[in-house]
Order: structure tokens, then C-alpha cells, then sequence
């Protein structure tokens, strides 16, 4: 059975590396099931379970590159031929991307500098103290430290994960009522965050992009050969 905090491994990360990170679980949970039970039919069972599950996490992340699969029937006399080709589709696929992974590093997450990083951690004590000052209840001042936290944690990484500050965001939006208006100060501050990641981003994508294709210098063709029009009447004497 798969434990919903299972499922945690497919956060803050790309679609792809979620895909990688989940079948990774289900390949456990299906080969430490394999180990317990004895039976052929109680196996048979476990694999078509596994195909199931990770073809459902692939449609969910929307990617499509096990679309020719489709989950056999327990009655089927090839579901481990299946099962084998099934696997060997999902080995390429995660090797693939966890070479991507590594020489690209994650997507969604910078490489921030020390000064960035100290502005942005000023940015969230200013918003902390607007947080701490409000008439929010303590429980939702919690719930938004907790946020807050979680994207100082990140920033303390080589590679900061844009989805933690993305969580800030949502979170001071949810709230509601009059409390809404004593944050109103902290969009200031959230907007100098947002800027300084936007322009490291920026700055990624474009270390990222091809270089320009140098335009190739256009052959001149040779002038045409110009016809003599006057015919020199010596030409046709044979002596």
C-alpha cells in the first residue's frame, strides 16, 4: 500500500523528476512485496499493480511516453512479457532525465548569490515583523512562519527551489478579511523578493539560450563574361 507521504517525493521538482522520484516507490513497495509473498498468482497480482500505479503517476504528470502501455489483465498469459518491456521503457526514461538533472541541475531552482541572499532574508524578517504585528490568529501567523521558514531553509541550499517562495506567495493571498489589509505592507517586501529572483532567473534562462547562428557570408558570384559585339572581320579570312 502506498503511504500518502509517499507522494511528497513528487514535490518541488519538475514533472520529469517527479515521474522518476514516485516509480522509484512503487518499484520498492512492489519488489519488497515480491520478497514476502510465495505465490504466482499473488505476484502476478503486485506487478500489475506497479504498471497501474506508474502509469497513473505518468498521466498525471501529464507526460506521455507510456502511452502505447495499458494495464494487463491478471488473465493475460504474457503480463510478465509486458511487464518486462513495460519496465525497460521506464529505465531509459529515468535515466534520461536523471542525466538532465544532474548536468542542468534542478529546474525551478537558482544558484543564488551571497548577496542576493542577504537581501531576500532582510525581505522576509520585514515581512515577519508585519506578519507578527497583524490581528491574524496565531494559527494562521504559524502557518505563514512556517512558509516563511521553509524559504529560509532553502535559501541556505547551493540551488534555492523557486516553489518555497511560490507557497509564501499563496499563502499571504489566501488570507482573508480584515487581517488582509494588515499584511498589505508585507506585498511590498514580497515584491523586492519576487524581483530579485525574477532577474536571477532571467539571468539563468539566458546563460541557457544557443549562441546565435552566424550569418553566412553571402558567395559573390564572378561578374558575367561580357560578349564581344564587334566581330573582327580578320577572323573569318583562312589566310
Amino acid at each position: 500500500m502506498i503511504a500518502e507521504e509517499d507522494f511528497a517525493a513528487a514535490a518541488d521538482c519538475p514533472p520529469e523528476m517527479a515521474f522518476v522520484r514516485l516509480e522509484r516507490k512503487f518499484r520498492e513497495i512492489l519488489e519488497r512485496n515480491l520478497n514476502e509473498t510465495d505465490s504466482g498468482g499473488a505476484a502476478t497480482h503486485l506487478v500489475i499493480e506497479y504498471m497501474n500505479h506508474t502509469l497513473a503517476a505518468a498521466e498525471a504528470l501529464r507526460l506521455d511516453f507510456l502511452d502505447f502501455y495499458a494495464v494487463p489483465d491478471e488473465n493475460q498469459s504474457d503480463v510478465w512479457s509486458d511487464y518486462r518491456r513495460f519496465r525497460q521503457a521506464v529505465d531509459a526514461f529515468a535515466v534520461r532525465i536523471q542525466i538532465s538533472h544532474l548536468r542542468v541541475g534542478p529546474a525551478y531552482a537558482l544558484p543564488l548569490d551571497q548577496n542576493e541572499k542577504t537581501h531576500l532574508r532582510a525581505y522576509v524578517t520585514r515581512i515577519k515583523e508585519i506578519i507578527d504585528q497583524s490581528s491574524l490568529v496565531t494559527a494562521k501567523k504559524e502557518r505563514l512562519f512556517d512558509k516563511l521558514n521553509a524559504f529560509l531553509k532553502e535559501l541556505d541550499r547551493d540551488r534555492t527551489a523557486l516553489q518555497k517562495f511560490n507557497d509564501v506567495i499563496l499563502s499571504l493571498a489566501n488570507t482573508g478579511g480584515e487581517a488582509a489589509e494588515g499584511l498589505e505592507p508585507a506585498w511590498k517586501w514580497a515584491k523586492l523578493a519576487a524581483a530579485v529572483l525574477g532577474v536571477r532567473q532571467e539571468t539563468e534562462q539566458t546563460k541557457q539560450l544557443p549562441p546565435p547562428k552566424k550569418a553566412e557570408a553571402k558567395r559573390q558570384l564572378p561578374p558575367p563574361t561580357k560578349k564581344n559585339s564587334h566581330v573582327d572581320i580578320d577572323d573569318d579570312i583562312p589566310f
